[in-house]
């Protein structure tokens, strides 16, 4: 192949095909028809053409390439990456080949095998793709200062790829470096114009500072409004009817900002992996366990094995929305707690037992059964004996009658809120969907929901006899030291100064995975108290949980 070849730029297959009518192995010829293969969807054809490069030259990297790339593609990625396998292994270490696999490893989320990987390679070669996708491990394990480091040296590879920006943006505002974001945003703006992201984030700016009409500004500009409802990507289309939303409750504007909060949650309903996601399956869970854990079916026993000592846990439950975030942050503020991520630790365990179990099971569960649970528990997280374990994840709550049957010492916080702000929190609010989540579509089934959690809620404290402790919400806003105090007593922890400065300790973190990421660090607020007389929905649902308003004597 002469070097004039090597230089053509053409989609002129009648030129490709008369090199091959004088050579009919021309291995570029029969890559660029393969190619425009691709560009025309004729992928099968394409296929056959990439895989006689592979007989014609083993040794060039572009028809293993190009090959696994189809094999992706149709999905089929374990044939994709055995290509690509067999060239590095066997001929030699190619930087593009090395990047495709670690593309495909993570478009299938296989986050173990991508590390190792990475870490194989990332520093004998310098790839923008590696570093960057080294930083997004590395952030997703919430060593955030790490992630940061290797966004900044793929940026400085290849400074036009948006993904460093989006993940870095995303990175300071959760982290509250308002300064940095705000840098980070003018700087971006310079390398892509016209970017609808850069739109948004410009506009959460305003919105973190508290200029709501800049920020309103930026939304409702027509230009700008009809980019991002014209916009395929649901995420950007969804983020954007929630901060709208945020800005009009911000501005007063109530009943609009519901109407976004309910488009936004209709869009986040509709994407492709939340339909996978089906709120019929907890509430199903919730009437099994009312109907089971009836006071009326307590067996004559009261005896419950207690297993391994486990009297240092605490279970600190509560509906979403209802402050639980807040009791985190308090309590981590203190020298002797070890309060966890909000993550399924509970869940992993029960899920498990009730695989090759019925429900009536867990009443007759061996001691050495229940002692081997405890421990996998205890296990899953950095367990320390010196500390106070508080476990916060809030729908625990529909688990009650695991934890107490599980761990019958250990001690549980209720975090109580208005129901009535409970309930519109969570519509306004947006969550990270599972099946619990997807009952916060609108005002209607939140409320069933939230009638639904708390019988059962009930069911358990009559059952068990639960000593619990309860904190409102209210209470921590407008008497922060008496009730904080009493809740210090109930865990026989003494009171400290780093309590006061609770909002520090969050700071201090590098990433709060929950929506209320940018509340904890803000002082107490009057504002969230009585939220939902602002809204005119809300009194749809108020005969339908006025036993809850009395219940924990709200008015």
């Amino acid at each position: 192949m002469s070097e004039k070849f090597k230089n053509i730029i053409t989609n002129d297959k009648n030129f490709y095909q008369n090199v091959l009518k004088k050579d009919p192995n021309n291995y570029q010829a029969i890559l660029n028809l393969g190619l425009i293969d691709i560009k025309e969807n004729k992928f099968s054809f394409a296929k056959e053409k990439f895989k006689k490069l592979l007989k014609i030259d083993v040794t060039k990297y572009e028809g293993h390439l190009n090959l696994s790339n189809i094999y992706s593609f149709e999905g089929d990625v374990l044939k994709a990456n055995n290509i690509l396998n067999d060239y590095l292994n066997n001929i030699q270490e190619n930087i593009e080949l090395i990047n495709a696999k670690a593309i495909n490893l993570f478009n299938i989320k296989e986050y173990n095998d991508l590390e190792v990987h990475i870490n194989k390679y990332i520093y004998k070669f310098e790839s923008y793709i590696l570093y960057y996708l080294k930083g997004y491990i590395l952030s997703e394990a919430n060593q955030i200062s790490e992630s940061e480091k290797f966004y900044k040296k793929s940026i400085s590879l290849n400074i036009n790829f948006w993904n460093n920006y989006d993940l870095l943006l995303k990175q300071y505002e959760k982290q509250s470096r308002l300064k940095d974001f705000k840098k980070l945003i003018d700087k971006t703006k310079l390398i892509f114009k016209n970017n609808i992201r850069l739109s948004y984030y410009e506009s959460l700016y305003f919105f973190r500072v508290s200029d709501y009409l800049k920020s309103l500004n930026i939304l409702t500009n027509k230009k700008i409004e009809k980019e991002f409802m014209s916009q395929h990507d649901e995420v950007i289309l969804a983020d954007y009817f929630h901060l709208l939303s945020r800005v009009y409750e911000k501005l007063e504007l109530y009943n609009d900002s519901y109407r976004l909060a309910i488009k936004r949650n209709k869009t986040i309903l509709g994407f492709k992996e939340n339909k996978k996601f089906n709120k019929k399956l907890i509430l199903d869970t919730i009437s099994v366990y009312k109907n089971f854990f009836d006071k009326k079916n307590k067996p004559k026993s009261n005896f419950i094995s207690t297993g391994i000592n486990h009297s240092n846990l605490v279970f600190l439950i509560g509906f979403p929305r209802s402050g639980t975030t807040l009791l985190d942050t308090i309590l981590r503020s203190h020298s002797q707690t070890l309060v966890l991520e909000e993550k399924p630790y509970l869940l992993n365990i029960r899920h498990q037992f009730y695989k090759n179990h019925e429900i009536s099971d867990i009443l007759k569960m061996s001691e050495t059964t229940k002692i081997k649970m405890q421990q996998e528990y205890f296990d899953s997280f950095n367990y320390k004996s010196d500390k106070l374990i508080i476990d916060k994840y809030p729908l625990n709550l529909i688990e009650l009658g695991f934890i107490k049957t599980i761990f019958p010492n250990s001690n549980i916080i209720l975090a109580v809120r208005h129901p009535l702000d409970c309930i519109i929190s969570c519509v306004l609010t947006s969550f990270k969907m599972n099946d619990g989540m997807v009952n916060f579509k609108n005002i209607h089934t939140t409320s069933f929901f939230y009638n639904e959690c708390f019988e059962l809620l009930f069911n358990y404290f009559n059952y068990y006899k639960i000593n619990y402790h309860q904190v409102k919400y209210e209470n921590v806003i407008i008497n922060f030291k008496d009730e904080i105090n009493n809740l210090l007593k109930f865990l026989n922890l003494n009171f400290e100064e780093s309590i006061n400065n609770f909002q520090e300790t969050a700071k201090k973190r590098k990433k709060i995975n929950t929506p209320s990421y940018d509340q904890v660090i803000q002082p107490l607020y009057l504002s969230s108290i009585n939220r939902y007389k602002n809204f005119d929905e809300i009194n749809k649902i108020k005969v339908d949980i006025k036993r809850w308003v009395k219940e924990f004597s709200y008015k």
